[in-house]
């Protein structure tokens, strides 16, 4: 007969409950709801979780290469708002009436203010594509011990019990005895399920007590509230876990992701096109903000003049919200030759990197180096088109470079788009962050490599047209024709060597002109020079140019340059070139880079009248010719 065959027959099943065993039946009712709730719970976060770290592993895997040129993009807008808000503050303030109070404190203010601003443009994204979703998708939660299974639970009490209770282990007789009705009672649990009665059997065991063969009513109502009170929180815990999920982005975009699944549409690819749209539309809003900035800059420039240099009762405006301005930079005014500085001296060795890893990146450096170095950046170089032309016609060596405009988002670091006061003008484009990092680029370009990456850059700044001479499409060079006694400016084509253009300038030169040392520097031109009467005349060319020149071209442009245009009637054949005290030939190269230039004694009667003289009469008509040039009338 079984421990249950025996309490049935002894009546005690059939006993009617009392209202304690009644509270006992509805407590352990509630326990075994909540039991059920909690592992209904645990497996619904669980396998969300899991779904939901699934999803984001496959959408960071397809997704997070498209999300990268958006979120540059966005950056880049970012930054153009803060520089738009920039400027029209500035004109505000120069617009405003002159405070008669002390603008010290307030500008401090206002630096931090847009100090703040920036580090907000140019600071980290705010998400990151895949980074985010990963972040806010908590680990799949292991079940607590409570949520075991509950078979497992009643086997594992049930063999603690019976290894601390069996039979064999008893003493005496009387012991085993007691032991045999205390077996009975745990079989007769374990049977049942009964978990709270083993539970409450093991407490008894671990606290030494001696085990009655039955457990009191209020004893295990006690135990059921007890557990009931320990799982509860879990309960809580479960469901603000769910809550949490649930309020993901994750879950938002999974939830999105299976509804578009269940119509039969391929999310992931969808998402993909509306990405490339969204990068596309933000270009587009970035490069609109470019143009609008490059006019604000120039109308900022035309109201400073006129507002500044006013002198209200003689006096000058004492505050210039421009020069002030943490976004406005203060330019290179001049080429001498600036001490470098650490950060400078990293550049060029970067800058040296560069050129064989990134050369686009370097490319990119050199231009805002000479745009800034020109005082008034070259025409090529005074609007995004311009740019975006020569940028991309230099980096057609490299098939690799990435476009002009997905470059602005992914600037090295060197670089910025900004607002710089150069030349009493507020500009706006590509620049270096900082004005001392200019005086690294004249330390790189002693490199090779890099000098001939700036070569090639100083090629493409000139204009673009159509050569007349040999009809190739070409970006003109430009250089000095001549310099010493006179100084002719010319563009000629790199192709052929045509002289598209000759001109005068009559005050310094900035722009394109101003860029002549660099070119000389680099290799770009070339350079000879020839003495008469002891004063230096230099005529520059083309490298390819001045390997082909002979001793009779040089003569011809002398003549060309100097005694043609100022009605001086002479031949070439009137000159003669000395290297030293030899006198060339009109077929031999030019290989010296330093001549003299002298007048033919032989036959001298049949020289013009200018002529009769010697070389010194020949320099001081010169001169005087030339300077009647610059006289009115």
């Amino acid at each position: 007969m079984s421990a249950s065959d025996a309490l049935v027959r002894s009546g005690t099943l059939a006993r009617p409950q009392t209202e304690s065993e009644a509270a006992v039946a509805e407590a352990e009712r509630r326990l075994r709801a909540l039991l059920e709730e909690i592992s209904t719970l645990d497996l619904e976060v669980e396998t969300l979780a899991s779904e939901l770290a699934t999803f984001s592993a496959r959408y960071e895997r397809e997704l997070s290469v498209a999300f990268v040129p958006l979120e540059r993009r966005e950056r880049l807008v970012r930054w153009l708002q803060a520089l738009q808000d920039e400027l029209a503050r500035l004109d505000a303030e120069l617009r405003a009436p002159q405070p008669k109070v002390s603008r010290r404190k307030s500008r401090k203010k206002s630096t931090r203010s847009h100090q703040s601003e920036r580090e907000e443009a140019e600071g980290e994204r705010p998400w990151t594509p895949g980074a985010t979703l990963d972040d806010d998708v908590p680990e799949p939660l292991s079940p607590p011990p409570d949520l075991a299974s509950e078979a497992q639970t009643l086997k594992r009490l049930y063999r603690k019990l019976a290894r601390l209770l069996h039979p064999d282990l008893a003493r005496t007789e009387e012991e085993q005895e007691r032991l045999h009705q205390l077996m009975i009672q745990v079989n007769l649990a374990f049977e049942r399920a009964d978990r709270t009665l083993l539970e409450l059997f093991l407490v008894r065991v671990d606290q030494g007590e001696l085990l009655e063969p039955t457990v009191s009513v209020d004893e295990r109502l006690a135990h059921v509230e007890k557990r009931i009170a320990a799982l509860t929180p879990v309960r809580r815990s479960l469901l603000a876990d769910l809550d949490r999920l649930r309020a993901t982005s994750t879950f938002r975009l999974h939830a999105e992701w299976k509804g578009r699944q269940e119509l039969g549409r391929d999310y992931f690819q969808e998402t993909l096109t509306e990405l490339a749209e969204d990068a596309e539309r933000t270009m587009r809003d970035a490069l609109a903000r470019m143009g609008r900035l490059d006019r604000a800059a120039r109308e900022l420039t035309t109201l400073k003049h006129p507002l500044t240099e006013a002198k209200p009762e003689g006096a000058l405006r004492t505050f210039d919200p421009i020069l002030e301005s943490p976004l406005v930079r203060k330019g290179a005014e001049r080429l001498e030759r600036r001490r470098a500085s650490s950060e400078a001296r990293t550049l060029a060795q970067t800058l040296e990197e560069a050129v064989d890893q990134a050369p686009w990146e370097a490319t990119l450096v050199l231009m805002a180096f000479f745009a800034e170095r020109a005082g008034r950046p070259p025409d090529a170089l005074s609007n995004r088109e311009g740019w975006a032309e020569r940028y991309a016609a230099v980096a057609t060596a490299w098939p690799e470079a990435p476009a002009f405009e997905e470059l602005l988002t992914r600037l090295p670091p060197p670089l910025e788009i900004g607002l710089r006061f150069q030349g009493g003008k507020v500009r706006f484009g590509l620049q270096l962050k900082s004005v001392e990092l200019l005086a690294g680029v004249p330390i790189a370009l002693e490199r090779r490599t890099v000098a001939m990456l700036a070569q090639r850059v100083l090629a493409h700044l000139g204009p673009r047209e159509q050569c007349k001479g040999c009809g190739a499409d070409v970006f003109l060079v430009h250089l000095l024709r001549t310099r010493g006694l006179d100084e002719l400016n010319g563009l000629v084509c790199p192709a052929c060597g045509h002289v598209a253009k000759s001109y005068f300038l009559f005050n310094w030169s900035e722009g394109q002109e101003a860029l002549l040392p660099f070119a000389l520097k680099v290799g770009l031109v070339d350079e000879v020079v020839v003495k008469l009467a002891g004063k230096g005349i230099a005529f520059q060319l083309l490298p390819v140019t001045r390997e082909a020149l002979t001793v009779g071209a040089l003569k011809q442009l002398f003549t060309d340059l100097y005694l043609k245009p100022y009605g001086i009637a002479a031949e070439p054949a009137d000159l003669v070139v000395k290297a030293g005290a030899r006198a060339l030939k009109d077929e031999a190269r030019v290989e010296a880079s330093v001549l003299t230039l002298a007048i033919r004694k032989a036959g001298r009667d049949s020289l013009a009248p200018v002529l009769a003289g010697d070389e010194q009469e020949l320099v001081a008509l010169l001169r005087s010719r030339i300077e009647r040039r610059f006289r009115p009338g």
